[in-house]
């Protein structure tokens, strides 16, 4: 917990998720700085080391319901952009093979990393046993390579040509 990767990828997090759970904001303003928040995680997410796990147990709590209530949470600014919240992509651009173009949605990368990395708070700040820490360390590295990361890069990137187009 005290590693400068590990402090920032926490600041960084907490920011991107602040700015989700934030009401009024004028919309250019929190277009703006949630593309900053992103490049900013995406960054700390690069360089966040992956843990040793020490517990060969998973933590007791059953956070599968959280992740439902987590999700509520108000993303109607991003659905504000109306069509522009859908973009085309290449699922893998370095897949040799045809690679049919897929319609990716800012609503679903934002609602995808948030509760990521909202579960993942919850365990660090709430939980707070050593157990739930390292379960919760391993899975933001984890879900970075896999999950919360590409949704980062696609939202990014959409929200990028939306405000620059």
């Amino acid at each position: 917990m005290n590693k400068q990767t590990t402090i920032d990828l926490l600041i960084a997090a907490r920011e991107f998720v602040g700015f989700l759970e934030r009401d009024g904001q004028p919309d250019e303003q929190f277009y703006r700085n949630t593309q900053k928040a992103l490049a900013k995680l995406y960054l700390a997410g690069l360089s966040f080391e992956q843990i040793e796990l020490e517990y060969s147990v998973s933590p007791i709590d059953d956070y599968s319901s959280k992740k439902t209530e987590l999700s509520k949470n108000n993303l109607d600014q991003i659905s504000n952009l109306g069509k522009r919240c859908f973009y085309w992509e290449v699922f893998d651009p370095a897949y040799d093979k045809e690679n049919e173009p897929t319609q990716g949605w800012l609503v679903d990368d934002f609602c995808d990393i948030y509760n990521d990395l909202k579960l993942e708070l919850y365990k660090i700040e709430k939980v707070k046993t050593n157990e739930s820490i390292e379960d919760a360390l391993w899975q933001l590295h984890f879900g970075f390579n896999v999950h919360w990361g590409i949704h980062c890069i696609n939202a990014s990137r959409a929200l990028f040509f939306v405000l620059n187009n």
